[in-house]
């Protein structure tokens, strides 16, 4: 129980509360360190999706490239998950970074710019 007490005692005095209540400002900094940890996290989803998608479709008995395909097609879906990512048309980083936003006081957009940004990537993507 004592080393619990004493590692609290310095985590309180080792804490760096000015950098801790600077997060939670709204700054250039952090308004772009939200929009690239949302573009990544967009593309780590999208290459989970990517491998999912893959991992259902049936191998050929006749070809089959072996482990260097498997490496290959990896890095393949790797790049198109980032590709897709950059071009943010599923939404979700949108909706990622409005929340975190959101969270640091940036006031949300309106309903209706969202509906009408829904509806211009909706006919873009026809």
């Amino acid at each position: 129980m004592a080393g619990i007490d004493k590692l609290g005692n310095y985590a309180m005095e080792s804490a760096d509360f000015d950098r801790f209540s600077k997060v939670n400002q709204k700054t250039p900094d952090n308004v772009d360190a939200i929009k690239k940890l949302a573009d990544e996290f967009e593309g780590i989803f999208l290459e989970i999706v990517l491998k999912s998608m893959r991992e259902t479709v049936d191998k050929s008995q006749f070809i089959d490239g072996g482990n260097g395909e498997q490496i290959f097609q990896s890095m393949l879906d790797s790049e198109y998950a980032k590709n897709l990512a950059s071009q943010r048309t599923t939404g979700l980083a949108v909706s990622i970074e409005q929340h975190l936003l959101g969270m640091m006081g940036e006031s949300k957009a309106s309903d209706a710019m969202q509906k009408a940004l829904g509806k211009a990537q909706y006919e873009k993507a026809k």
